[in-house]
């Protein structure tokens, strides 16, 4: 039997080819860091986040600050990673879900939702911003619970969300699906 090479050779490309079930929640957290540290990629980054945290469970009683403690984490990429807490929180809220969301403190509650999916999105696009880009998705899906289950590919025909910025929205979407998870266990 002949075994063929994957075609991803990082997380992302993982995400596009198997979708975000496939992925580990290492892989998930490195999407999220973006780039590596002083000879540490982002997964080596993320290994070390859960490794000192546990897991996803770990980080619902931690404060973004809490995080800093981890080399290679600073502002831009503790908010990326608090970005999907805060989402689920939101969610849950919306859905009116009977899920104890007061677990969860890694968060971002002082930003719209606008402004927290340009957390994910990071980087504008010609005249746009990124929070810009996030008000064209959610005008095109309602809401943040709108966006949930929607094809990547779909969300990439928004000019300007290109495959890297669906990719961080796809990573924090599975993480709040497994984060949920975890709080209906509890």
């Amino acid at each position: 039997m002949v075994c063929s090479e994957p075609k991803w050779h990082h997380p992302g490309g993982k995400l596009i080819e198997l979708g975000p079930h496939a992925l580990t929640d290492e892989e998930l957290v490195a999407i999220l860091i973006s780039t590596g540290y002083k000879g540490r990629t982002a997964l080596e980054i993320a290994d070390e986040l859960l490794y000192e945290f546990y897991s996803f469970y770990g980080l619902l009683g931690k404060r973004p600050a809490d995080l800093s403690k981890i080399k290679g984490l600073k502002e831009g990429k503790i908010a990326r990673i608090s970005a999907p807490y805060e989402i689920t929180k939101r969610v849950i809220n919306e859905k009116q879900w009977k899920l104890p969301v007061r677990k969860i403190t890694l968060e971002l509650p002082d930003l719209s939702d606008s402004e927290l999916l340009a957390v994910l999105i990071v980087s504008g696009y010609k005249e746009k911003e990124p929070v810009d880009l996030a008000d064209e998705l959610l005008e095109r899906y309602s809401s943040l619970s709108g966006i949930m289950g929607q094809k990547l590919s779909d969300m990439a025909k928004i000019k300007g969300l290109g495959d890297v910025k669906v990719i961080r929205i796809g990573a924090a979407y599975e993480i709040m699906r497994r984060l949920v998870k975890i709080l209906e266990a509890e």
